[in-house]
């Protein structure tokens, strides 16, 4: 079935969001495996997790810096987040390449607003469709987000293909019917894309 709907993750794929956290645990002398389990402990919490939208970015810091010990940090580390984050060129520029040629949208894991508040990406200029998990209330890779994207975006799975750079989330998606490329970094993603999409790099 022709492929319809490019959905792309944000995290890893159209935005480096780990090194500005591998900076944070730096400052602190944290290893960066033990800091990032702790960040996603508190994005991903079923009860109070930020990025199903049951707190605010502000709440989070808070309780992150609470959670390492280091609350005199929880200001200064939401004031760099999102500042701290870079776009990935090379996805960018594929993605104007696609605007007008196939429906684009977005499916991630994000906190209260976080998107909107990279000005640097600006993405509801490329994408039709964005359906984040805070709005939603509901993670990746729970196959309830993935209806809800199908449904927003009028499509059956079988004409969407699905990119990030989780591979959990892409086996989810695949079991789902959607077509998937699991994005391991931005030269070899943006050829596995264009490969899916064109039948050629």
């Amino acid at each position: 079935m022709a492929i319809k709907a490019v959905v792309f993750d944000v995290g890893g794929v159209l935005c480096d969001w780990q090194t500005i956290l591998r900076e944070f645990a730096k400052e602190i002398g944290r290893p960066y495996a033990d800091f990032l389990e702790t960040f996603l402990k508190y994005s991903f919490d079923p009860k109070t997790g930020s990025d199903l939208g049951y707190m605010t970015m502000d709440e989070f810091f808070i309780q992150l810096t609470a959670a390492l010990r280091v609350p005199n940090k929880a200001k200064d580390w939401r004031q760099r987040f999102v500042p701290g984050f870079k776009r990935i060129e090379p996805t960018f520029e594929l993605v104007k390449e696609l605007k007008g040629k196939f429906k684009l949208a977005l499916l991630t894991n994000t906190k209260i607003g976080l998107w909107d508040e990279w000005q640097e990406g600006d993405l509801r200029q490329y994408f039709e469709v964005i359906v984040d998990s805070a709005e939603v209330h509901v993670l990746k890779p729970d196959e309830k987000i993935y209806k809800i994207l199908l449904e927003r975006l009028q499509l059956k799975s079988e004409e969407c293909l699905f990119i990030d750079d989780f591979i959990e989330y892409t086996t989810a998606a695949a079991k789902l019917g959607f077509q998937t490329v699991h994005f391991t970094g931005p030269e070899t993603g943006v050829k596995l894309i264009r490969k899916k999409l064109y039948g050629s790099i």
